[in-house]
């Protein structure tokens, strides 16, 4: 007596397919928390560039520069995530450079007073120093 081999409905999952697809669930939610822990660091915890360079800039009236320090700080507040930070930066940067004298100097940023002001109330908005 031969007994009829028993069929799987079409429906249902072998127990092999069915581990794999439970891998690839787990791996899924995996990579999404993953991603999710990046995505939250990036943004809440990580220092905006612009923030950085406003405690580079705070207190000082004057800030003598060679050439690669200059294009760090233009671009830290380039690339920085806060439009106010951004624009008050930049600006404040363009309008200060005075032409250096020497060999070593690049520029000597002196904003006048009003980019100074605008630039120091942008930072204190955003956190970046106390006012």
């Amino acid at each position: 007596m031969s007994h009829p081999q028993a069929t799987m409905p079409e429906w249902q999952m072998t127990p092999r397919a069915r581990k794999a697809f439970t891998v690839l669930i787990a791996s899924a939610v995996v990579v999404l928390l993953a991603g999710s822990a990046w995505m939250t660091y990036d943004f809440q915890f990580r220092q905006d560039s612009g923030l950085q360079a406003c405690g580079s800039l705070a207190g000082r009236s004057s800030v003598e520069l060679d050439e690669s320090e200059y294009r760090t700080l233009h671009g830290m507040f380039a690339r920085s995530a806060r439009p106010s930070l951004r624009e008050h930066g930049v600006r404040a940067i363009e309008a200060g450079v005075v032409a250096a004298q020497g060999r070593s100097l690049f520029a000597v940023l002196h904003p006048s007073d009003e980019e100074a002001a605008a630039l120091r109330s942008a930072c204190v908005a955003e956190g970046a120093l106390a006012d």
